[in-house]
């Protein structure tokens, strides 16, 4: 998608690798790619011992993740696992993001969620993206209205979507995913797992295409810049 600039909004360190393939391509391809991320991953340790150091592996799998996808921008805003709220505090930082990167298209989580983090994620993203148009708390920046917001996860809207073929960096996915360590137990992986599954991908690389859902708050002057 020919953007300059894009923001990623994810809950938790992984949330945003949904679109791994559409981040690194775009990247790539010249965009700004911007990552950010509202928890600091703290309750996601499978065993008792990783509990006090989790927060800090989270922050290196989270940086090894960027180097792989190819970008250089990644934002986590530090509320607790679980633990996520629709604050003032919050939202004058999520405000303040925006007003920072500029972005020309927001992506975030839908509305069809279970998880708390998931649904203040969605809530706070939307509203934020508004009140940073807005001439409202002038002193978190110059106001900006972004022009398109996205859904890349767990909507039940049905359209209108944009399709992004990202076939050639289909393989950044186990790519991605071999980094999040701490998390191959959930996923029911392991590191050596993906590796290998990256050659194969790169050998037959599978139809990869990425389906963004265009929120209504979008008023379509023109069709988004697709390249």
């Amino acid at each position: 998608m020919d953007y300059e600039r894009i923001i990623v909004f994810g809950a938790h360190p992984d949330d945003e690798l949904r679109m791994a393939p559409a981040m690194a391509k775009m990247a790539a391809e010249g965009t700004q790619v911007v990552a950010v991320i509202f928890t600091d991953g703290c309750e996601g340790y499978p065993d008792p011992s990783m509990r006090d150091t989790i927060v800090a592996t989270r922050a290196k799998e989270s940086d090894a993740a960027c180097e792989v996808l190819g970008i250089d921008k990644y934002v986590n805003l530090g509320a607790p696992d679980m633990g996520l709220e629709n604050t003032k505090a919050m939202l004058k930082k999520v405000i303040k993001v925006i007003r920072e990167v500029r972005p020309q298209a927001i992506f975030t989580h839908g509305e069809n969620e279970r998880h708390r983090d998931h649904i203040a994620t969605h809530e706070l993203s939307l509203e934020a993206s508004w009140h940073a148009g807005e001439p409202v708390a002038a002193e978190l920046g110059e106001f900006w209205k972004t022009p398109h917001i996205y859904y890349y996860k767990n909507t039940k809207m049905d359209g209108p979507a944009v399709l992004y073929d990202a076939t050639d960096y289909a393989h950044i996915v186990p790519a991605v995913y071999a980094t999040q360590g701490s998390q191959h137990v959930l996923f029911q992986r392991t590191k050596e797992s993906y590796l290998a599954e990256v050659e194969r991908v790169k050998a037959n690389p599978p139809s990869t295409v990425s389906r963004f859902i265009l929120h209504p708050w979008t008023t379509l002057r023109e069709f988004p810049p697709v390249s």
